[in-house]
């Protein structure tokens, strides 16, 4: 027995003796620090069966819990936010309350900024919380190779993209984490419809499937400006989708930080811009660069004026549009009204099958592009077919620009 207690006095770093070895062993396998020591050992029986002492290997999810970890330091800074009050609190719902497991942000207005904002009122809810963005399309190991070491050593991250993936999922399980994933448009095929995974790209979709079907507390936020085909957020109890439309009454206060005047026709402005906070700050510094701050100068122009920077947001959206999608959007800009799909259709009948006309809408329906608009009888209050609309903005700038035309 001499030997046992001298071995395990060497091995624990303590004085063990046939007195306390009991109380230190407990302590030892509490501590998840007994790999060193021999295959097992347990409270009513020691075994040690190596024949030589090894270094304790760190399990790969033992980091500790006491603080929170936060790894946002690449996430844009927010220098103005507004409104969104109504939106924050439902997402705060979604993640904290109802644990949901994937929310999709769509649209193209202030999500970022929105989901930035939202980390600040519920890092104490997580564990970890981690931001990375998708700008520069990295196929799905490189992307993992990136994000795990957010939550282990490196030396610990396995070399084949399974074992990779199975790692990030028991992480996900034994700790309450959010990954925010910006960008995830770019990962997506342009000139096909929206949402289409590029070749080499599908890993992704297959990642988000197994979050969205796994039990765990954790949560995927992923922000598009448009919505991945195969549509996880409509599809399971456990995933959310929020389409974020344009400001209110918050927008005036993006007016009044550029010191704009003409107050009473502020409401106006806001309305020709959708309340979209990022279109109304570009014109705002246009109207107070060019109109020295004046609202009813800029407005008496007869038509909407775009600044070079919105075009070129545009331009970008524009250009991953399948032919078919332009041509629909085209048609719409040119009528004076919202029409029915029947109206679509028929139009569309000698260029376009039907299959590739519904789908072509449903494409432009998440990028954004198009608007349901009801159709109601308020006579006898009996429900038609809704009427589609294209967005005012793109409307004009389908109408306006050339370049759209080719």
């Amino acid at each position: 027995m001499t030997l046992l207690w001298q071995k395990l006095s060497e091995t624990l770093g303590e004085d063990v003796n046939k007195l306390n070895a009991r109380n230190i062993l407990e302590k030892t396998i509490i501590s998840n620090s007994v790999s060193a020591i021999g295959d097992f050992i347990s409270i009513n029986q020691v075994s040690i069966c190596s024949k030589q002492k090894r270094s304790p290997k760190p399990s790969p999810l033992s980091k500790p819990t006491e603080k929170k970890h936060l790894d946002i330091d690449n996430a844009p800074e927010i220098t103005a936010f507004y409104g969104r009050t109504d939106e924050l609190n439902t997402l705060k719902s979604w993640l904290i309350q109802d644990y949901s497991r994937i929310i999709t942000l769509e649209s193209g207005i202030g999500k970022t900024t929105l989901a930035i904002k939202l980390i600040k009122q519920i890092e104490t809810k997580f564990e970890y919380i981690v931001y990375r963005s998708l700008q520069y399309s990295p196929i799905i190991d490189s992307f993992l190779t990136d994000l795990l070491p957010s939550f282990v050593s490196r030396p610990l991250l396995p070399n084949t993209l399974d074992r990779q993936v199975d790692l990030l999922l028991k992480f996900l399980r034994k700790h309450r984490c959010l990954i925010i994933i910006d960008d995830l448009q770019m990962i997506f095929q342009a000139g096909e419809f929206a949402g289409q995974y590029q070749s080499g790209f599908e890993g992704y979709n297959l990642l988000f499937k197994q979050i969205a079907e796994l039990s765990h507390a954790s949560s995927l936020l992923l922000i598009a400006s448009e919505q991945p085909e195969d549509a996880i957020a409509t599809r399971h109890k456990s995933t959310r989708c929020l389409k974020l439309t344009g400001l209110q009454e918050s927008a005036k206060q993006i007016l009044k930080d550029k010191e704009l005047s003409d107050e009473e026709i502020w409401d106006t402005l806001i309305e020709k811009y959708q309340g979209h906070p990022l279109w109304l700050e570009m014109t705002a510094a246009t109207i107070q660069e060019l109109f020295a701050g004046r609202i009813t100068e800029f407005l008496s122009y007869p038509s909407l004026i775009l600044s070079n920077e919105i075009g070129s947001q545009l331009n970008r959206v524009w250009v991953r549009l399948t032919e078919s999608e332009k041509q629909i959007a085209k048609y719409l800009a040119d009528q004076e009204n919202p029409v029915t799909l029947m109206s679509v259709l028929q139009a569309m009948s000698d260029n376009y099958t039907p299959e590739i006309i519904l789908n072509a809408i449903r494409s432009l329906k998440r990028r954004c592009f198009l608007e349901d608009t009801p159709n109601c009888d308020r006579a006898s209050h009996e429900k038609h077919p809704s009427l589609l609309k294209i967005n005012p903005i793109l409307k004009y700038y389908i109408t306006a620009h050339s370049s759209c035309r080719e």
